[in-house]
């Protein structure tokens, strides 16, 4: 019951689980082995009538290792807090007390799921960026260019000069990402924008116009409650992304990353089993939410401790693939 009701609250936005790019899914191991296909395009050589046949050599692969993370995070309610709530009088019913308690518990869980799910963006944009980072926003979890030997993958779109034909620059962009995919299909591109990426993208002389005259251009101006709409320019959606941890944006405000959509297999999220004794070995929760949660009395019956936790693997398994776009030079 407490994990349905964890997994029932509404959690902090949370863009690129909305977006739906990450394929999630429960495993219940927290070893995860992501396989990598090096199977190559050659031409074949002309031969002489009836002579050998060019020999296809067999595809490389190799099998990479990564361990899903393990995010608990705990809270308690202590017969204090409900003593000392104003406007309960004294000779409360047991009902009352239990409702009291109840709804004491939902808020903390409540909070305790919102932490959990900025954390899971937190890794998501990670995997988008090429590396995954602590809570501390610098210690690396997991650089995705060293776990796979391949280099960032970067561009330059010159926005300080009005001069520039940033469809052309957007074009060269696209073919850097397509060269990295190589022959897994996708369905379009999207970019996360940091502000003042944004700003000067939408600004540059030769956008604004169209900027300007896209058919939601006159609600994205007034409506200062949805400031972070997407833009469709050059077949790309560009999207100013809101999030930070504590003073670090998630997006860096000169950066914007670009990535196709609708690739297969591109951008995975693993959930691993929790480290509960009933739960070794079994897809985590009984429905495969990505959190779950656990109660417990204090001793002598002083309070209820609680613990929720995720266990995600957020990865880009072709980190090359995502562009990283700078305002200029």
């Amino acid at each position: 019951n407490l994990t349905n009701a964890v997994n029932q609250t509404d959690y902090l936005p949370a863009r690129l689980g909305q977006l739906g790019i990450f394929e999630e899914e429960g495993v219940p191991t927290r070893n995860i082995v992501i396989e990598e296909d090096y199977g190559t395009l050659k031409l074949v050589p002309d031969q002489i009538y009836g002579g050998p046949a060019a020999q296809k050599s067999n595809d490389k692969r190799k099998a990479r290792s990564f361990v899903t993370r393990h995010l608990p995070i705990a809270s308690a309610i202590t017969a204090e807090e409900i003593q000392g709530v104003r406007g309960y009088a004294a000779g409360m019913t047991p009902s009352q007390i239990l409702l009291a308690v109840e709804e004491l518990r939902n808020r903390k869980l409540n909070r305790m799921a919102m932490d959990l799910e900025a954390t899971l963006e937190f890794h998501r944009i990670g995997a988008v960026r090429g590396q995954i980072l602590d809570a501390d926003a610098s210690s690396v979890i997991y650089n995705l260019f060293t776990e796979f030997g391949v280099s960032q993958t970067t561009a330059q779109m010159l926005l300080n000069t009005a001069t520039t034909s940033v469809l052309k620059q957007i074009r060269q962009a696209v073919r850097l990402s397509l060269n990295q995919l190589k022959n897994t299909p996708y369905t379009g591109y999207y970019a996360l924008c940091g502000d003042s990426f944004y700003d000067k993208f939408v600004g540059h002389a030769t956008v604004q116009d169209k900027f300007l005259n896209w058919q939601a251009a006159a609600t994205y101006a007034q409506d200062t409650g949805r400031p972070y709409v997407a833009f469709p320019f050059g077949n790309v959606m560009w999207e100013n992304y809101r999030g930070s941890v504590g003073a670090t944006a998630f997006v860096p405000t000169t950066k914007a990353y670009l990535f196709p959509i609708g690739a297969p297999g591109l951008f995975v999220t693993k959930f691993g089993p929790s480290d509960y004794i009933d739960r070794v070995n079994q897809i985590p929760s009984p429905n495969g939410l990505p959190i779950e949660s656990r109660a417990d009395t204090k001793h002598m019956g002083k309070g209820i401790d609680m613990e929720a936790q995720s266990n995600p693997l957020c990865l880009c398994t072709k980190p090359a693939v995502v562009v990283e776009l700078a305002e200029d030079t």
